[in-house]
């Protein structure tokens, strides 16, 4: 769907005030107690909702904006006009993180599903940042942001389906979907 500027934008300040909120509930009481293994576990917590989010981006692109129809013709709007604000509704994704992380967590332990929740809500943004930087910024030639372009670019522009990740092209090439530059074999490994 077609997004206004403020919509296009609004998940970047839900989500921040959201990771604010888990923060101030879940960690900093921890620090002010001085609970070293509370603040270990969230920690641990947040890094694994940071690569949950990561494996979530891929499959959530390969499979639903690729595959399901409704969704597929949404994205395909997207790969049409790449500089259009179109996205899903503001707050849905942070609503969906919420429901799939946080609430079966809390069951678990506040901490973990706290510390959870802010590295999923913390991958999203990093997603959106970078998402939005591709196709806006010209990043210089040898960072990082201008690598993230270049995959991301394959994908839009490649006649082969591929190159899903937006944050990392980790899972493309852990499933075997990356698209590399013309010229830059593929690494093959080692028969065992």
């Amino acid at each position: 769907m077609r997004l206004s500027i403020i919509a296009y934008f609004a998940d970047f300040y839900f989500a921040g005030f959201a990771i604010l909120v888990l923060v101030a509930a879940g960690i900093v009481p921890a620090i002010a107690a001085g609970h070293s293994t509370a603040i270990a576990v969230w920690v641990a917590a947040a890094a694994a909702g940071v690569m949950a989010w990561s494996l979530a981006e891929y499959w959530v692109h390969r499979y639903f904006y690729h595959e399901v129809p409704g969704l597929r013709e949404l994205h395909g709007h997207h790969h049409a006009e790449p500089e259009a604000f179109i996205g899903g509704p503001p707050v849905l994704a942070i609503l969906i993180i919420f429901a799939l992380a946080y609430l079966p967590l809390v069951f678990v332990s506040s901490i973990v599903a706290g510390g959870f929740t802010t590295g999923a809500l913390t991958g999203y943004m990093a997603y959106m940042l970078v998402h939005h930087a591709v196709h806006y910024w010209k990043p210089a030639p040898g960072t990082l942001l201008f690598t993230l372009r270049r995959h991301h670019a394959l994908h839009h522009h490649h006649s082969e389906e591929g190159n899903f990740g937006i944050i990392t092209s980790f899972w493309d090439r852990v499933f075997g979907t990356e698209i590399l530059p013309a010229g830059k074999p593929k690494k093959r490994h080692a028969p065992t």
